[in-house]
């Protein structure tokens, strides 16, 4: 086949080609189609349709809703708060329904709770701020607030000689601030049935005493201590006691008291008893300061009568030195310097021998600056009579009492 031949068989060859896409390309033009490229392998696109169908699909798809409304503006008014407890401090802003005011605006009382701000200064008034600060109420115009508060409860609590008082029958107590506490201090209180509380210190501050009748009031002010008021509710206070009575039991055995041919010696004499309780332990100063001036003595004393015969006992309120070496002078020069210090002395006859009997020698209205002369209450024991006539001391209780009485 020659050249020119050649070429004629391809050009009808590209004119067939071209017929077969234009068939192709007679399809709908609703429909887009996408031919691969043969060169590159890629996806052609579509071009966007000119066709008005097109657009009126394109305009249907738009959304139908529409745009949501703003919310309408709550209007603002101005609001002006007095601090009822600082003497007119006050507050500026603009507020609204459902604000949230930050309450460190709001003077922060110590021992005072925050109760929130009303339309009035007395109890009744319309809430507006509560205690989180939210705006609670409809505001419709400018407004004047009062903040209002409430005293905290504190309680009190007492340790008394390095323990929890309650273990002496002394309770916890409840009192709000800037109260008067006296009436709820335990001052006067008998406790261990021997000690009486008669004052209150807080960290080793004194309160106050009973020699003392004035307002405690429960702030910072009276106790010093700012933490304790703004931070806790428990305040722990310490009581200081004195003893005021005191009693001593003697008679794990029966003691012979025998007797002697001397009745002026025999209570002075090394194998007669003495029973002792000590004033070691008492306060006397203390207890004069607080207004005590007398004593009440109690000496019962149980024996049994051996043979027939009187039964003596002798109170003191110091100690006789017994030395059974002492000759006759000495005794008797003793017996006259323990004059000053016999506070009483009794005779008792027992009815029956081998039977218990029991006598009561009461002293009323010792004084405490005779008391303090000496150093206890000492009881000495002697028989009467001659011979045999010997008894036994089963047991003697002494107690004592001191009280504050009032001059006449």
């Amino acid at each position: 086949m020659n050249h020119i031949a050649k070429r004629k068989i391809q050009h009808l060859l590209f004119a067939l080609a071209a017929c077969c896409l234009c068939a192709c390309g007679s399809k709908s033009d609703n429909e887009a189609t996408i031919t691969p490229s043969a060169e590159s392998g890629k996806s052609l696109t579509a071009a966007p349709s000119n066709n008005e169908n097109d657009k009126t699909s394109q305009d249907n798809t738009v959304s139908t809703s529409s745009p949501t409304p703003e919310a309408p503006k709550v209007p603002r008014y101005h609001a002006t708060i007095y601090d009822n407890q600082s003497k007119g401090t006050k507050i500026e802003l603009e507020i609204a329904e459902g604000d949230i005011i930050d309450i460190e605006k709001f003077t922060q009382l110590s021992g005072y709770n925050f109760m929130g701000c009303y339309d009035s200064q007395k109890e009744g008034g319309e809430l507006y701020i509560d205690t989180n600060g939210l705006v609670c109420a409809e505001v419709v115009s400018d407004i004047i607030l009062y903040s209002q508060y409430v005293p905290k409860n504190y309680t009190l609590s007492f340790t008394c000689n390095g323990k929890n008082a309650s273990q002496y029958g002394v309770q916890n107590v409840n009192a709000a601030y800037d109260t008067d506490i006296l009436e709820f201090l335990p001052l006067n209180r008998i406790i261990n049935e021997t000690d009486l509380i008669y004052s209150v210190s807080y960290q080793g501050r004194l309160l106050t005493d009973i020699t003392e009748n004035k307002k405690i009031l429960l702030n910072e002010a009276t106790f010093q201590d700012f933490e304790t008021f703004a931070n806790n509710t428990k305040i722990v206070l310490e009581l200081s006691t004195v003893t005021v009575y005191q009693e001593k039991h003697f008679g794990v055995q029966e003691v012979c008291i025998k007797d002697d041919f001397n009745q002026f010696e025999q209570r002075f004499k090394d194998e007669y008893i003495c029973d002792a309780l000590s004033f070691s332990d008492i306060d006397f100063e203390l207890l004069e300061s607080l207004g005590f001036n007398s004593a009440i003595i109690n000496v019962t004393c149980c024996m049994r009568e051996k043979d027939d015969g009187n039964q003596e006992i002798y109170i003191y309120n110091v100690a006789y030195e017994n030395n059974a070496n002492d000759n006759k002078k000495e005794k008797k020069e003793k017996v006259k310097n323990m004059e000053d210090f016999l506070l009483k002395s009794e005779t008792h006859d027992c009815n029956k021998k081998d039977i218990e009997e029991t006598t009561t020698i009461t002293i009323k209205d010792i004084s405490l600056s005779r008391l303090k002369s000496g150093t206890g209450i000492y009881v000495y024991y002697g028989a009467s009579g001659f011979g045999d006539d010997d008894w036994y001391r089963v047991y003697t209780d002494i107690d004592v009492t001191f009280i504050q009485k009032l001059d006449k």
